[in-house]
């Protein structure tokens, strides 16, 4: 009896077939499952952080706030209630124009601590905005450097960014820090693109060469990305405050936003 191999092969290449399609429905099933997942664990921690914000905004802003005038102000912060939840907690940072509304810390027990630790002191992805110990608590370096992440969402520093766009830059030149007993307002002066490198370990500003060199790199940075505000000066005796976030997608460069202080009023 006569084989038929042509149909045997039929059946072969049509089964052969039927398995690779059968991978390829796998493949795409356990890609979109894995970009769920991933879409899903972002939207998470993106909603942990407002969410454990939101809760430190009503326990902690007492009103929008004035401009602070000459003499005394009021502060519409309640740092004193932040303090006791967590007593690193030490000022506030409010820089209008962006969503940057969040308490400042600085750990006693390891510089990086609130790179991922919530205000009370829990796990959480965007971590808190916060200073290192290299910095003093009042402000009076010549440079402290301020550090917060850079989100996807408007989170924590990354409306930052909005100082990328020279529009934006030059329609927004202030920002605040509230302290237990201070209002320190900052003029901004420059924003622009810079390395990884670690600020306060790279330069020593006890040394006032190196000092006025950073200086005139803040007010003319070599950077392809930088934004200056014009007729700005800085001496021996500027307090620069440099507010630090990563750039999206590249890990060696950050976004530095400057701002020297122009005002130190006592709170009422």
């Amino acid at each position: 009896m006569a084989r038929n191999d042509n149909g045997n092969s039929r059946t072969e290449n049509s089964s052969q077939k039927s398995k690779k399609l059968l991978m390829v429905v796998i493949i795409i099933a356990m890609i979109v499952i894995f970009v769920f997942v991933f879409l899903s664990l972002w939207a998470l921690k993106e909603h942990s952080a407002e969410m454990s914000y939101g809760e430190i905004a009503e326990i902690a802003i007492e009103s929008d706030g004035a401009k602070p005038d000459d003499g005394t102000a009021t502060s519409p912060i309640d740092l004193d209630a932040l303090h006791e939840i967590n007593s690193d907690v030490y000022a506030w940072i409010r820089i209008p124009g962006t969503h940057v509304d969040y308490p400042i810390a600085q750990s006693t027990v390891s510089d990086n601590y609130y790179l991922h630790r919530s205000i009370y002191k829990r796990y959480l992805f965007a971590g808190m905005i916060y200073t290192q110990s290299c910095n003093k608590k009042d402000f009076s370096d010549p440079v402290t450097v301020i550090y917060g992440h850079n989100m996807r969402s408007t989170t924590m520093f990354s409306t930052l960014h909005y100082f990328e766009d020279p529009s934006f830059f030059n329609e927004h030149d202030t920002f605040y820090i509230y302290t237990l007993d201070r209002v320190l307002t900052y003029k901004i002066v420059s924003a622009y693109r810079y390395d990884n490198r670690h600020i306060m370990n790279s330069f020593n500003f006890n040394e006032p060469a190196v000092l006025q060199s950073f200086q005139q790199h803040t007010l003319n940075p070599l950077s392809t990305l930088r934004n200056v505000r014009d007729g700005v000066t800085l001496d021996e005796t500027s307090k620069l405050v440099v507010l630090s976030t990563c750039m999206t997608g590249d890990k060696s460069a950050r976004l530095l936003v400057n701002g020297v202080l122009i005002s130190d009023v006592p709170i009422s």
